[in-house]
């Protein structure tokens, strides 16, 4: 009998892109079948126990969505498809920093989803990768964040070079990262906790 798969902390989950509706082609036809990335943040809350509070390990998800980079439930995207990659072992002794960083992060009320990073950087990337053409506007990373960049940056932080610096990650480019290694793939549920 093998052992059950378990996510360990920040293990990058990229969402897999099966969809048939018009959204979800086009977006495959421009960065791949991989539509997503987010991470594995296991935290210890403060549960309120009568008389004592209890600490308790509760999944959480850390990502940059509409809202901006947050820390939320990982069972907000359970039945999900996903490929897990994890650091190679000679980086995961920077595990710690990069929490630490990706708690500053989505505390910072300037880290808001970059709405204008995709018509300035993603499309142009797009069609740099599939034409060639030239990419016009300079890539530069602030404190807005699509989701790529919120699960690169904490890593950058960390002295991880995850992803290179230069160029608007994508979520596909966690998969090929050189640093990751695929662990899992299958569909997120709370049996991987």
């Amino acid at each position: 009998m093998t052992e059950q798969f378990k996510l360990q902390p920040i293990d990058f989950l990229v969402n897999v892109n099966r969809g048939q509706d018009p959204m979800s082609v086009i977006k495959r036809w421009g960065v791949g079948e991989y539509s997503h990335v987010f991470a594995y943040l296991p935290l210890y809350v403060l549960v309120y126990v009568p008389v004592r509070g209890v600490l308790q390990e509760h999944p959480f998800l850390y990502e940059s969505s509409g809202r901006g980079v947050v820390i939320q439930s990982l069972s907000n995207r359970y039945g999900q498809e996903v490929v897990v990659m994890r650091l190679k072992p000679e980086f995961r002794d920077r595990i710690p920093l990069i929490i630490e960083e990706a708690i500053k992060l989505a505390s910072d009320p300037q880290a808001k989803y970059d709405y204008m990073c995709v018509p300035l950087n993603i499309f142009p990337r797009i069609l740099h990768d599939k034409f060639g053409m030239p990419i016009a506007v300079k890539y530069q990373h602030n404190e807005q964040m699509v989701c790529s960049e919120a699960c690169a940056e904490p890593c950058w932080r960390a002295k991880v070079p995850v992803l290179p610096k230069g160029v608007v990650p994508l979520p596909g480019d966690f998969v090929a990262s050189k640093i990751l290694d695929e662990v899992n793939r299958g569909i997120l549920s709370s049996e991987w906790v």
